[in-house]
């Protein structure tokens, strides 16, 4: 999966690892789903899902910006951003 930079999309990766965990049945993962409403993220899904980013990326997100999560769209941008930075 490469944007139109060669570069690896990090966007399909977000998606692909929000998807892989959550229970089967649970709604399509889109950029504009809910975490909570609509895919019914718990505070254990989110610790799962914030190792399972730092694993794949290489990167370190910060509790204080994870709290402000709303949609699949803000994960995707603090992780995108904390890759530019490392």
């Amino acid at each position: 999966m490469l944007d139109g930079n060669g570069q690896v999309d990090v966007k399909q990766r977000v998606i692909k690892i929000l998807s892989g965990c959550f229970q089967s049945g649970r709604t399509k993962v889109l950029m504009e789903s809910r975490l909570v409403e609509d895919l019914r993220v718990d505070s254990i899904d989110l610790v799962e899902i914030v190792m399972a980013l730092n694993d794949e990326f290489g990167i370190d997100l910060p509790e204080s910006d994870v709290q402000s999560w709303s949609v699949v769209e803000d994960v995707y941008n603090l992780v995108r951003t904390k890759i530019a930075v490392r």
